[in-house]
């Protein structure tokens, strides 16, 4: 065992580049920021929304005349009893400023939570700004549900795929290499699922075990136990990393930039012969 820890490199390493991995990894990236984009629209929406709201009721003034509100109404059907709920409309609402404002007539888009109203209600607009317009119901509700907490429900799937980008990481790896610490760490526990060897060891001294994954056909780089070790225990080799996490390296240290001969020389060693 000594020899592969004698043999090992000490100058700062780096990994091998893998392009695959790379694209893998960019495709990872690229779905998080599709899939986060409906929940950061939402609840820009929202707070766009909410801010108007706050603003009229702080400073807005009725339209002199609310003429007219066209669009369109949607409701959600139930498939057991048939019956529909409304959503909400989303409206184009006609309305005169206040002489104050010049009495203009304008026309706005504007959101109407519910049901299409029966006569259409006043609009309030920011006599600052008079194209920033609610009707009135629609000013005086509070947010709902949907509002508050939909574009966090949203967010679950971005960040499930955020949390398997980082879990690809080999930075832990890579700071282990750049001051290169080798140490053999007995194996705890080996956990086997298709495709995937979830490895458990512990460093000496370390408190908690250590989990390292290896996909595919990898496999870890097992070494000769040190004199003493249970010989039904199994050995492999590692790099420390600061703070005390250290991490596997594989069987054919491919993950490792070595020359080839160097690369050969571990192998033989850590397998010795």
């Amino acid at each position: 065992m000594a020899n592969v820890i004698d043999l090992f490199p000490r100058r700062p390493l780096q990994l091998r580049a893998d392009p695959g991995r790379r694209k893998r990894r960019i495709l990872l990236l690229a779905a998080t920021l599709l899939l986060a984009l409906p929940s950061l629209y939402w609840g820009y929406q929202a707070a766009q929304s909410a801010m108007l709201r706050a603003d009229l009721k702080a400073r807005g003034v009725r339209a002199a005349e609310t003429m007219d509100a066209e669009g369109s109404c949607t409701s959600r059907r139930s498939r057991t009893g048939g019956s529909s709920s409304p959503i909400g409309c989303s409206l184009d609402v006609t309305y005169r400023l206040r002489p104050e404002e010049g009495g203009e007539v304008r026309t706005a888009p504007v959101h109407l939570e519910g049901s299409a109203p029966i006569f259409t209600p006043t609009a309030i607009y920011d006599p600052k700004d008079p194209s920033r317009v609610m009707l009135e119901p629609e000013m005086e509700r509070a947010m709902t549900w949907s509002e508050l907490l939909g574009p966090v429900f949203l967010l679950l799937l971005p960040a499930m795929t955020l949390i398997a980008f980082f879990a690809t990481s080999r930075r832990g790896l890579a700071l282990a290499a750049r001051n290169p610490d080798p140490v053999a760490v007995p194996v705890e526990k080996v956990i086997r699922q298709p495709g995937k060897l979830y490895l458990h060891t512990r460093a000496p001294g370390a408190a908690r075990p250590s989990v390292d994954v290896f996909a595919g056909d990898k496999m870890p780089l097992l070494v000769p136990p040190p004199a003493g070790a249970p010989a039904d225990q199994q050995w492999v080799l590692a790099l420390r990393a600061p703070g005390g996490r250290h991490h596997v390296l594989d069987s054919e240290l491919a993950l490792l930039d070595l020359p080839e001969d160097e690369r050969s020389r571990l192998l033989s060693a850590a397998r010795g012969y």
